[in-house]
């Protein structure tokens, strides 16, 4: 066992509410804890920046900008801005019993003397793991000895639109949510400390907790006995693993021997799992392909979603296109042709995006787009933005089509694993050349954190001509994938 630290933050403390296993094997095995994903960290990124812009609506706020591993300097420097009466204080730091916790924003009231308790979250709705998470923080200031009359969330607002960026924040008072769970704190902080000191890693099964509100970093040591293919990966099944979990049902070969209610589209991926034979429906794909018109316009696009709004009419995490490519088939029996947008400087896409898009979507043929759902929101909003070409953008709509419920309700293959994105769909059915393993933009959060090194004054000329052709590769292999896929349902 290792040494439990003198202080542990509230940050680790919430892995122990949300499950003890976790706080255990964070403090005494943490070489289990993989390292922190480039995603991962693009989380943690925008939280510090929604907290930075927070500050800027106080003013007269003081910043407490010790490290984050100086404990002992953030508490010394708090204590003394305390004493000194500060009005507003970002980033103090207080301890209890062992737990320590710094606030995003403490008011000082001056007539009553008491403190309004901030907690700045990068969401557009305070979410139940909130309350719990500033319960916490509020315990530990409480006891610390600071009297608190009321307690905030203050999270985007979803209302909010560039460039009036004056109501950004939404502040909501969890103070009579948080009292309701202040008598848990202490016990649930109890059994914690209780825990960490046993020689065993405790016990504890796998459940719900283990993804939610995110992936517990510990999923990979806990979950080795779950099999690759599993009934968590059954479509659709929702919460409802749990119930077949609780039930011995793991494997799917698991689900045949149990009375339970699997939906049509469950029961087929049950049914060819257990075969290995390959589904296909070929009277339905027909009828289905029947309806698509040639020239087959293949689009795929690439958005950025800032948390803190930075183009014109959009609002917290709205997306915008700054990147799309499309594939053109004019006809069976001709090759298909290419093109590709992408936006390279900070200013807002759209303005050149608009155009570009509609010069290479023509004005006739099906336009496909895999998921298509997301390509026509896209498009919708990009006409609510350009009155002048509004009308086009809107006919691009009606000229949507969508492999993807073909796929979903008339092909299985048991290498889908229970995924029918199109990234597992490709190779299943193409092969391996289709795969996106290897390359350096490989999903759309990759192209998200592309974009936004792309458009940083900090890139070299040689780092921005390697990511330009990195994400032009990747959105073209999108387009180019979806081709071959519609080819490959044309010759069935």
């Amino acid at each position: 066992m290792k040494p439990i630290p003198k202080l542990l933050s509230k940050t680790k403390l919430l892995r122990g509410f949300r499950c003890l296993k976790a706080i255990y094997l964070t403090i005494h095995h943490p070489e289990l804890e993989p390292p922190v994903d480039a995603a991962t960290q693009a989380l943690f990124d925008q939280g510090n920046e929604v907290g930075r812009e927070a500050r800027k609506y106080y003013p007269d706020g003081v910043l407490i900008n010790n490290q984050p591993w100086d404990f002992y300097g953030a508490l010394s420097t708090t204590q003394r801005l305390i004493e000194n009466q500060t009005t507003i204080l970002f980033e103090a730091a207080f301890a209890y019993q062992r737990c320590y916790a710094r606030i995003d924003i403490l008011k000082l009231n001056p007539e009553t003397k008491r403190f309004h308790l901030i907690e700045v979250k990068s969401t557009t709705k305070v979410k139940p793991e909130h309350i719990t998470d500033t319960a916490l923080q509020a315990w530990i200031v409480s006891k610390s000895g600071i009297p608190l009359e009321k307690i905030s969330i203050l999270h985007l607002n979803s209302e909010c639109r560039y460039p009036h960026l004056d109501n950004l924040f939404k502040e909501v008072d969890i103070t009579d949510e948080v009292r309701a769970t202040y008598l848990s704190i202490q016990p649930k902080l109890h059994e914690i400390f209780t825990t960490l000191q046993q020689p065993n890693i405790p016990n504890i099964d796998i459940g719900p907790y283990c993804l939610l509100p995110t992936v517990c970093p510990f999923k990979s040591h806990c979950w080795q006995n779950i099999p690759e293919i599993s009934i968590f990966n059954l479509p659709q099944i929702k919460n409802k693993k749990w119930d077949l979990y609780q039930q011995g049902v793991i494997h799917l070969s698991d689900a045949n021997a149990i009375d339970f209610d699997f939906s049509e589209l469950q029961t087929r991926v049950l049914n060819y799992e257990k075969t290995g034979e390959r589904f296909i429906d070929h009277d339905a794909i027909q009828k289905n392909l029947s309806t698509w018109q040639f020239p087959l316009v293949f689009l795929d696009f690439e958005t950025v979603n800032p948390a803190i709004p930075r183009f014109e009419g959009c609002g917290p995490y709205h997306h915008v296109p700054f990147q799309f490519s499309v594939h053109v088939w004019q006809t069976p029996n001709e090759k298909t042709t290419h093109t590709a947008f992408l936006h390279e400087t900070n200013d807002d896409p759209r303005e050149t995006l608009i155009p570009a898009l509609l010069k290479s979507c023509g004005t006739s043929g099906s336009i496909v787009a895999y998921f298509s759902q997301f390509e026509s929101e896209r498009i919708q909003a990009l006409a609510d933005y350009s009155q002048e070409h509004k009308q086009d953008l809107e006919n691009l709509i009606t000229r949507m089509v969508d492999p993807l419920p073909i796929i979903r309700d008339y092909v299985y293959d048991r290498a889908f694993a229970g995924s029918f994105s199109l990234k597992s769909v490709a190779p299943a059915l193409l092969g391996e050349s289709q795969s996106y393993e290897g390359m350096q933009i490989a999903n759309g959060n990759d192209a998200q954190r592309g974009f936004e090194q792309l458009i940083s004054p900090d890139i070299s000329f040689k780092e921005k001509e390697q990511l330009k052709e990195a994400m032009l590769a990747y959105c073209n292999k999108d387009t180019e994938v979806m081709v071959e896929l519609a080819k490959w349902l044309f010759r069935l």
